[in-house]
């Protein structure tokens, strides 16, 4: 079974039509690159633990932190996309991602503004809820 954040970049990443995230290059797992040739609007996603198994089933918890960071003063873009991610991941259910199935995956919090960086890139968070078996 995948980490939790390799299957939801998965899932970003086969909505890149209406998010434009491609993995390496604007979608990254576990890191928040800068520079290098990274662009500025980066999406990254994070396992943040979650619940406590149920250790009688096969049933877990997980949850994901997705930080989104904007272009240079470019605020509402950011929040355009952050919109999508809620859009694209928000009440998915009974989906089966790389042999894992997604019972569901719930947003557990809006869109938090943290405010900007010291690049002038605002920067959002969104927390998800989910629950999946093998």
């Amino acid at each position: 079974m995948n980490a939790p954040s390799q299957d939801i970049k998965d899932l970003l990443e086969a909505s890149s039509a209406t998010t434009g995230l491609i993995f390496g290059k604007t979608l990254f797992v576990g890191q928040e690159p800068d520079g290098g040739g990274v662009a500025d609007k980066v999406v990254s996603i994070f396992d943040t633990g979650g619940g406590q198994p149920d250790t009688k089933r096969t049933l877990k918890l997980p949850t994901i932190m997705i930080k989104i960071r904007g272009d240079v003063f470019g605020y509402q873009a950011g929040y355009t996309l952050a919109e999508l991610i809620v859009t694209t991941l928000h009440a998915v259910e009974n989906t089966t991602v790389n042999s894992t199935r997604y019972i569901y995956i719930i947003a557990q919090s809006d869109i938090n503004f943290l405010g900007y960086d010291k690049s002038n890139r605002p920067m959002w968070t969104i927390n998800f809820r989910i629950m999946r078996t093998s």
